[in-house]
């Protein structure tokens, strides 16, 4: 039976409980509280080895930080790509160094609080980058709470900081100048044709690559190509004669095993150098396929054609992506009244 004895420290008036454990083990802990609320918490505890030792209930067991991740990451291996695991370790990596490899169950919302607070003010993170990092902590703190390592998720609740900018400019998109000197920097056939593809097709960043994408999905016939977009959707496009070309003259004269049998990474980071090298600032891979829907929206597309295209799952999320140049459209149409009226 757990016993409590009252106990002075500068903290104040508090109580000492001293209990044995299921297995034995004697602990002590000390809660600066009333005598009532130290018999409450004393019963609890004695309700709880009570219930351990008729099997209705599982000693929960402590394991360190470090070791739940590298327990985590191989339940991902089952179930994740592995591209999703390593960009999930680069999110765990400044995490274990923040916290240490304390117990899990010592990590509470104030600390992950202090943690999201330093990644923003200090390490300079933007909101979107934050969002990412807290919906992957917060995944992994929900496979303890189902394996009963913790009973609740230290991530939950987490505000993410609001971007503050005016408008859209997280979206970047190329102006045609910018294309023309992209183009004339790469110095690989290889790379060239898989811009130009991206450039026409909006496709985003791995379905044009090898697993994604096999000769199996092109139609030649009727000049189509099947996408296997995220969540598992296929997504038909028509294709244009550039896209055409440049599939049929890889596949039947320069004999590809498969459309574009190159690496995620290392295509990431040769077209980043390519933006280097033609001096264009702010881009990525995915800027390839906003290009492609502004240069339709640009050019007086539908948005509901533009929406089709890109395979967004409703022509709202086009709008908020391209709403500044759907405002230029706009003035520009209205001001075509001045020569009419």
């Amino acid at each position: 039976m757990a016993s409590i004895k009252k106990t002075h420290t500068k903290k104040g008036v508090g109580y000492k409980i001293d209990y044995y454990d299921s297995n034995g083990k004697r602990h002590r802990i000390t809660r600066y509280c009333t005598r009532e609320e130290a018999e409450a918490l004393a019963k609890k505890i004695e309700f709880k080895k009570s219930k351990i030792g008729l099997g209705l209930e599982k000693e929960v067991e402590k394991i360190k930080l470090f070791d739940a991740i590298e327990q985590y990451i191989d339940y991902s291996l089952i179930h994740k790509a592995e591209s999703t695991i390593e960009r999930e370790k680069r999110v765990y990596k400044p995490f274990k160094k923040f916290m240490g490899n304390r117990n899990i169950r010592r990590i509470k919302l104030k600390n992950v609080e202090r943690y999201v607070s330093k990644r923003y003010n200090k390490d300079n993170l933007k909101p979107a980058s934050i969002g990412i990092e807290v919906r992957t902590l917060k995944a992994f703190f929900n496979y303890l709470i189902r394996h009963e390592l913790i009973n609740k998720n230290p991530v939950k609740g987490i505000p993410i900081p609001k971007n503050n900018s005016k408008g859209n400019n997280d979206v970047r998109y190329l102006s045609i100048e910018e294309v023309h000197k992209l183009l004339s920097v790469i110095d690989s056939k290889d790379y060239k044709d898989l811009l130009r593809v991206y450039l026409h097709t909006g496709a985003r960043r791995k379905e044009l690559l090898t697993p994604s994408l096999t000769w199996d999905d092109i139609d030649f016939a009727n000049n189509k190509l099947i996408l296997n977009t995220k969540g598992g959707r296929k997504h038909t496009i028509i294709m244009d004669k550039t896209v055409t070309d440049i599939l049929y003259r890889r596949k039947h004269k320069d004999k590809k095993d498969q459309p574009f049998d190159l690496d995620y990474e290392r295509v990431y980071r040769k077209i980043k150098g390519y933006y280097k090298k033609a001096g264009i600032k702010n881009a990525n891979v995915h800027t390839l396929r906003k290009t492609f829907g502004s240069l339709l929206v640009q050019q007086g597309v539908p948005l509901m054609t533009v929406s089709k295209l890109l395979g967004h799952s409703s022509v709202k999320v086009t709008e908020s992506h391209y709403a500044e140049l759907l405002d230029r459209n706009l003035k520009n149409g209205v001001k075509k009244l001045d020569d009419i009226i």
